[in-house]
């Protein structure tokens, strides 16, 4: 058992530590409580008292992508609605997908595998995720949409925005999915660097944003800055 010495944070850490790799593998419903307690090093009856339910352990490990996407929409929501910030959100849910975030580089990995293990299995895990997405992000950029075509930035309608940027999220998982070894699942003939600038421009594109704003404002140093000012 975790030793007498540890602290109550601590004990909580080590149970989410063990859960971790326990739901990745086995998803939510076959990954018992007895097995977490074995794992964690701690007492059934203790790691109720740190969790009163598997359910509430499962979204404490969400906690990450819930993290993530908060200090995200607070920054997008202080940008003015418009193809620059449109073309901003853009390179940061690649980035973000297909990428190291070095402040969350642990519960990044297991959130990664959490969500791809949950699309193949129960779902539970990928819906939440997507929830969170949903209900922060979506309304953000059918605003940028919105103010990018009144501009002329963007040649379409707003019609079926929020299903469109759906396919940057989806083809940036994607793409992960195949980079997520040493070894590309696929060989690209490109780095990872230069395939995600190419995704990009291959999303703005979808999107209908003129060639002439995606030159305005796709400067892949600056937009660098501007994530890193966010995830330091």
């Amino acid at each position: 058992m975790a030793s007498d010495r540890m602290t109550g944070l601590d004990r909580k850490q080590a149970i989410i530590m063990a859960a971790r790799p326990l739901f990745a593998q086995n998803g939510f419903n076959g990954t018992s409580v007895r097995a977490i307690a074995k794992a964690a090093g701690v007492s059934e009856a203790l790691l109720y008292k740190h969790f009163p339910s598997k359910e509430d352990l499962y979204k404490e490990i969400q906690g990450y992508a819930v993290d993530l996407s908060g200090i995200l929409s607070s920054e997008m929501s202080k940008l003015k609605p418009g193809a620059e910030s449109l073309v901003k959100y853009a390179y940061l849910t690649i980035r973000l997908i297909m990428f190291e975030v070095p402040a969350f580089k642990e519960a990044q990995y297991w959130h990664e595998r959490l969500l791809f293990r949950s699309l193949v299995g129960d779902n539970r895990y990928a819906r939440a995720h997507f929830k969170n997405i949903q209900e922060l992000f979506m309304p953000l950029v059918h605003k940028c949409i919105e103010a990018a075509i009144a501009d002329g930035d963007i040649k379409r309608s707003a019609t079926d925005t929020p299903r469109e940027y759906w396919f940057v999220h989806h083809l940036a998982m994607a793409m992960n999915l195949c980079f997520m070894t040493d070894e590309p699942a696929f060989e690209y003939g490109s780095t990872k660097e230069e395939m995600a600038g190419h995704m990009l421009m291959f999303c703005l594109r979808g999107i209908g944003m003129t060639a002439e704003a995606i030159a305005q404002y796709y400067k892949p140093d600056e937009l660098e800055v501007f994530f890193r000012s966010l995830y330091r």
